[in-house]
C-alpha cells in the first residue's frame, strides 16, 4: 500500500514560522510533525510514500529526502495551486493504482498503532474509504460524521452550529481527524467535484458523492488522541504535555542515530 502526506498548505495559522519554514517541519522536542507522520504510516506497513508538496517546500524536502534515513522510500508530487485537499490528493491519480492511505502531514496521532489499526479496518470491512474519527465539542473547525454503528451515512465540511446540530451525540460530534484509507475510484469523485469556497475541490465532498452512489464508508474512532499541529494553541500544548512523558536520554539518542543513518 502507498501512503500519501499532503504538505502543501500555507500554515497561515502558524504564522510567523510558517513563512520561513514549512509548517509540517515544526519540531515537536525535536521532531518535526511530519517526521512523526511518516513513522505512523510505517508502522501500518507503508513503505512507499508520496508527500504532496507546493510553493516554499523546499526545506521539506530536503529533511525527508528519499525517505532512506526513516527506513521508507519517500517520492515528491506537486500542487502547483492551493485548490484544496481533494485537488492535493488528486495529484496522485496517475501514480496509484491500488488501495492507499493518506495521513495529512500536519496530524500528530499517537500512539502510532492507530493508523496500522484504520489499515485493518478497512481491509475487515471491504470498504471503499475508511475515515478516522475523534470526539469534539466544537464542531465548527472541523468536517463531521454521522454514523450507523459503524457507518458514516452523512458527512459535513466545517458547518455552522445550525447545521452540525442533528450530527451531535451525546453533546459532542465525531470529527475527521485526518487520517483516511481509500480505494483507487475515490479519483474519479474527485474529478467530479465541483470547487467549493475559495475555488477548493473538498476531499469530504468527493465521499459525500461516493455516498450517494452507495459506497460502504466506514468511521473508524480513534482509541488514542490526535492533534492538530496547524494552530499555536495545540501546538504548544503538545509540547508541554509531551515534555512531562518524554524520555530525554531516549530521544536524544534517537536523534543522533539519523545522522548515523544518512
Amino acid at each position: 500500500m502507498i501512503g500519501i502526506i499532503p504538505a502543501a498548505g500555507s500554515g497561515t495559522r502558524l504564522y510567523p514560522f510558517s513563512r520561513a519554514v514549512p509548517k509540517e517541519l515544526y519540531p515537536i522536542l525535536g521532531k518535526p510533525v511530519i517526521e512523526y507522520c511518516v513513522e505512523n504510516l510505517k508502522e501500518g506497513g507503508i513503505s512507499k510514500i508520496f508527500t504532496i508538496v507546493g510553493q516554499q517546500k523546499g526545506a521539506l524536502m530536503d529533511y525527508l529526502g528519499h525517505g532512506q534515513i526513516f527506513g521508507v522510500k519517500i517520492g515528491y508530487l506537486h500542487q502547483m495551486e492551493r485548490k484544496g485537499l481533494g485537488h492535493a490528493v488528486l495529484q496522485c491519480k496517475d501514480w496509484i493504482d491500488d488501495t492507499f492511505t493518506v495521513l495529512l502531514g500536519d496530524s500528530f496521532i499517537t500512539p502510532k498503532e492507530e493508523i496500522k489499526n484504520l489499515i485493518e479496518t478497512h481491509k475487515k470491512e471491504d470498504s471503499f474509504a475508511t475515515i478516522l474519527l475523534f470526539r469534539v465539542q466544537d464542531s465548527t473547525q472541523y468536517g463531521i460524521a454521522k454514523l450507523e454503528d459503524s457507518k458514516i451515512i452523512s458527512l459535513v465540511e466545517k458547518p455552522t452550529k445550525e447545521q452540525a446540530e442533528e450530527y451531535k451525540v451525546n453533546g459532542s460530534y465525531y470529527a475527521i481527524c485526518g487520517a483516511y484509507v481509500f480505494e483507487k475510484d475515490i479519483f474519479q469523485y474527485l474529478e467530479k467535484t465541483e470547487p467549493g469556497a475559495k475555488g477548493e475541490i473538498q476531499l469530504t465532498d468527493a465521499v459525500v458523492l461516493a455516498l450517494k452512489d452507495g459506497k460502504k464508508i466506514t468511521g473508524k474512532i480513534l482509541e488514542g488522541e490526535y492533534l492538530d499541529m496547524g494552530k499555536w494553541e495545540t501546538v504548544l500544548k503538545t509540547e508541554m504535555k509531551l515534555m512531562k512523558e518524554i524520555n530525554l536520554e531516549e530521544r536524544i539518542k534517537d536523534r543522533e542515530n539519523l545522522r548515523n543513518n544518512k
